[in-house]
């Protein structure tokens, strides 16, 4: 998550000072790449997941949510919620009391 739009805080002194000192050394920034590229062929396997993330992208986290078919709240029960006619044991998902028919 990135910073808030709007956020004051847009100053990067770090970043300025190394964009200054890699105008000063046009090369340095090719230095160290070619030994981010010489560790990754070595086997290092975070110098290769720096590169990987750098040309492909980060990889995107998935999270499994099991075997949800339906929505937990559908429309019709966001609605009624909304106007106060669902009762609190239907919120919770408890099942009605026995004989009392749900509506």
């Amino acid at each position: 998550m990135g910073r808030p739009l709007g956020s004051p805080n847009k100053q990067k002194p770090f970043r300025d000072a190394l964009n200054i000192a890699l105008r000063n050394r046009p090369l340095a920034l090719r230095r160290i790449a070619d030994q981010l590229l010489d560790k990754a062929e070595q086997g290092d396997l975070a110098a290769a997941r720096e590169i990987i993330d750098r040309t492909d992208g980060k990889a995107v986290q998935t999270v499994d949510q099991g075997n949800v078919t339906t929505p937990l709240l559908t429309d019709a029960r966001l609605n009624a919620i909304a106007a106060g006619g669902l009762p609190e044991a239907d919120l919770l998902g408890l099942p009605p009391p026995d004989g009392e028919p749900r509506n």
